[in-house]
């Protein structure tokens, strides 16, 4: 009984994954059996891995680059000289430093599973 739960779970999975899934030759490759079940194994560790994606959200960093003036002691720190400042109208420029993206792609030179 569990056998055939489990093949109709199987010979659904393909119509579930029809959406993303381009039946051509490298779906071929990647997910034929001819191979056996331990290349099989492999290959969807390999799949789960390569899938797998890391998002770094960037850092916000907010770095007021000039010190208060020697006469602003009596305020109790930067925000408080900012807000002095801005009491003027003077209010602070904002300078925008885009971060960097770094994509990394690691390729094996031999196949994991050759025969």
């Amino acid at each position: 009984m569990q056998t055939f739960i489990g093949l109709v779970a199987l010979a659904l999975l393909p119509s579930a994954l029809a959406a993303e899934c381009a039946a051509d030759n490298c779906a071929r490759a990647v997910t034929g059996t001819r191979r056996g079940d331990p290349f099989v194994t492999q290959a969807q560790s390999d799949c789960s891995h390569f899938q797998q994606k890391t998002i770094t959200a960037p850092a916000v960093t907010i770095t007021s680059t000039v010190a208060p003036p020697w006469y602003a002691t009596a305020c109790s720190g930067t925000v408080r000289y900012a807000s002095a400042c801005s009491c003027w109208g003077i209010t602070g420029d904002a300078v925008t430093v885009t971060p960097t993206t770094t994509i990394t792609t690691t390729l094996d030179a031999v196949p994991s599973f050759a025969k």
